[in-house]
């Protein structure tokens, strides 16, 4: 219905900051790293693969129930921080977090934070946060319905503009039933770099391929970083049976 008086609308011109209300039973340490439960979304200590929701201002102890008390977050921002192995190479890598106080450069079961905006020293940077993930990028690519037992030997994907990173990649099917995909009739999913292999995937009667509408995780990400001019490429790898039907690789980075 159509407004017929005026009225006020709250406006948040900070974007900087902002509360969240804290799971029940649960202390959030002022500097901590902060996820959201999944998937009633209240804020924690972060615990790898929970969603990043930012850096806490302030320490915040909830003995009461979920949401009992708030908590204000940095969603913005410049932090230094440590992380191991970190070299002045590293600057524009992505940074994920396996604890509220640990990062890390292993994507693999942690929780993406934001990349590298500068060098300190050894083992210590500038993290830029990214709880929105406004700093990733998608590539898409679209495999058409392979007949059984076809193959993509090495297809070109993206060539980077500019040095970028990999932070994962995933399959995701065209809503179709996948057919003939067995121990003997393997489908193998991999991308590669001028560097080698970057993901790769083999399905079969126990990794089952994913079925109509839905994704699948291509695992581990191996030489993330693509320099400027590199091309990441495609392979699919069908046994004699092996039909997937059409499907998307779709691979995030920054």
């Amino acid at each position: 219905m159509a407004l017929n008086a005026s009225r006020n609308v709250d406006h948040y011109v900070d974007q900087e900051l902002r509360t969240l209300r804290v799971k029940g039973s649960t202390t959030v340490y002022r500097g901590a790293m902060v996820g959201t439960t999944s998937p009633a979304g209240f804020a924690r200590g972060l615990v790898a693969g929970d969603p990043f929701a930012g850096v806490a201002y302030e320490e915040v102890a909830n003995a009461g129930a979920d949401g009992a008390r708030a908590v204000r977050v940095y969603t913005e921002g410049d932090f230094a921080h440590a992380v191991s192995g970190a070299v002045q190479a590293d600057v524009g890598r992505p940074v994920f977090a396996s604890a509220d106080d640990t990062l890390t450069f292993v994507a693999a079961g942690n929780s993406y934070v934001g990349i590298v905006q500068d060098y300190i020293s050894s083992g210590e940077v500038i993290i830029r946060i990214d709880p929105t993930r406004k700093l990733i990028k998608t590539v898409t690519h679209a495999v058409e319905n392979l007949s059984a037992g076809a193959d993509i030997a090495a297809r070109s994907m993206r060539c980077f503009g500019q040095d970028a990173w990999i932070v994962s990649a995933r399959v995701v099917n065209q809503a179709s039933a996948p057919a003939g995909i067995d121990a003997s009739n393997t489908c193998v999913v991999a991308l590669a770099n001028a560097a080698g292999a970057v993901a790769s995937k083999t399905y079969n009667n126990t990794t089952v391929f994913p079925g109509a509408n839905a994704q699948d995780s291509l695992g581990t990400i191996t030489n993330p970083h693509c320099p400027k001019g590199d091309v990441l490429t495609l392979a699919v790898t069908n046994g004699t049976t092996a039909d997937p039907g059409p499907f998307l690789v779709e691979v995030d980075y920054v």
